[in-house]
């Protein structure tokens, strides 16, 4: 009986050690396709570190900063689209203002969607748009 106790309680304590931690790259893959994500949003305003594994829209027309996008490390999917004629260039920034990549840089129309790599944790991005006409991006 003792050793059946035992044994169970040796059980217990090696399956506490098989879990994801919460800074893990596992945990991190999720938050940014949305996995564990208590629900999605359209916002204009609330770009901040909540931000992380959530659905993120926004419309406007021009050029435009988009600030305080925390994502972790790892993929990121961008639909992006515009509608005008004139050139389009959309360029992700961390918080350095170092370019860490280059989305789109195209002439008129555009609709696409494209994989950004995250290079680190813990760090603000921010998207610079250059545009002249209507645009839609899509996180």
């Amino acid at each position: 009986m003792k050793r059946t106790i035992g044994l169970v309680f040796f059980c217990l304590f090696l399956l506490t050690g098989c879990k994801i931690e919460c800074n893990s790259p596992q945990s991190a893959r999720d938050d940014n396709y949305g996995v564990g994500a208590k629900g999605s949003y359209s916002s204009e305003s609330n770009l901040d570190d909540k931000t992380s594994g959530t659905l993120i829209s926004k419309t406007g027309t021009g050029d435009e900063i988009i600030p305080n996008l925390a994502f972790k490390k790892g993929p990121v999917v961008m639909s992006l689209m515009y509608e005008g004629k004139a050139k389009f260039t959309v360029k992700m920034l961390d918080s350095n203002g170092d370019t860490v990549e280059i989305l789109v840089d195209k002439v008129g129309k555009y609709s696409g969607k494209r994989i950004v790599k995250i290079p680190k944790d813990a760090d603000n991005y921010i998207l610079e748009i250059q545009a002249d006409g209507n645009w839609q991006i899509e996180i």
